[in-house]
Formats: structure tokens, C-alpha cells, sequence
């Protein structure tokens, strides 16, 4: 679980201790830490506001870590850049989760909608036959 140097990174506040890594339902998934852990420190893409109105940090790979998880996350407050703004600074996350929530129900309902269509067309075809 080595560093990709075309990301950016963050490393423990405390060095001698571990930080919890969640998956995104907030269930802990591993743990950042010295040996026997894989690392102090990890590759993150971006900054978000979630649980309990704190920043967290998405983690480039959610891969390899005691339960799989589609995303990971580790505590804005337990860790800090590895080297701020060098090579990348760290960017907000975009917030997508309420359009594509949006588009998801929206896209549902125009499929009902479709289909209800198609069979009162197929019933008045029937009725007129």
C-alpha cells in the first residue's frame, strides 16, 4: 500500500498511534498506524463535511484494507498533509450525493411513467380491436 506520488497524502497526527479508517456506510475497516499496520500514512483525492459535521479525507484506495469497502475515509482531525499543497493540494469533494439520489428517483418515475404509458396504449388498442 505504498504512496502514489501523483496524489496527495496525509500521515497520522500522532506517530506512535493508529487512526481508524471507515468505509461509507462509517463502519471501521483498518487502521493507519506504525509496523504491524501497512502505514502511517495514505493517498487521499479529496476533503469532505460528513458524519457528525466533520471533515474527513477520501481515500484514493479503499483496496486492501481487514473488510472491503467501496470507499474509505479517514478523520481530518487525526491526520494532516503529508505535504501541504506539494505536489497537489487536496480539493473539496464534490457533493453529488443528493443529484444522484435526484436523478435516480427521477429516472425511476419516467420509467413507470413509460410503462404506464405503453399499456394503456396496448389495452385501447386491444379494446379497440
Amino acid at each position: 500500500m505504498g504512496l502514489d506520488a501523483n496524489y496527495p497524502a496525509v500521515t497520522m497526527n500522532n506517530p506512535q498511534g493508529t487512526v481508524t479508517v471507515y468505509n461509507e456506510d462509517h463502519v471501521p475497516i483498518g487502521h493507519l498506524g506504525p509496523t504491524p499496520y501497512e502505514s502511517p500514512s495514505v493517498n487521499v483525492t479529496c476533503r469532505l463535511k460528513s458524519w457528525d459535521d466533520a471533515y474527513w479525507y477520501r481515500l484514493l484506495n479503499a483496496e486492501g484494507w481487514d473488510l472491503p469497502a467501496t470507499t474509505a475515509y479517514v478523520s481530518a482531525d487525526e491526520t494532516h498533509e503529508l505535504n501541504p499543497g506539494m505536489p497537489y493540494p487536496i480539493p473539496d469533494c464534490a457533493n453529488v450525493g443528493c443529484r444522484r439520489k435526484a436523478g435516480q428517483a427521477a429516472g425511476a418515475g419516467v420509467l413507470a411513467l413509460g410503462a404506464y404509458t405503453a399499456a394503456r396504449a396496448w389495452r385501447r388498442r386491444f379494446d379497440e380491436s
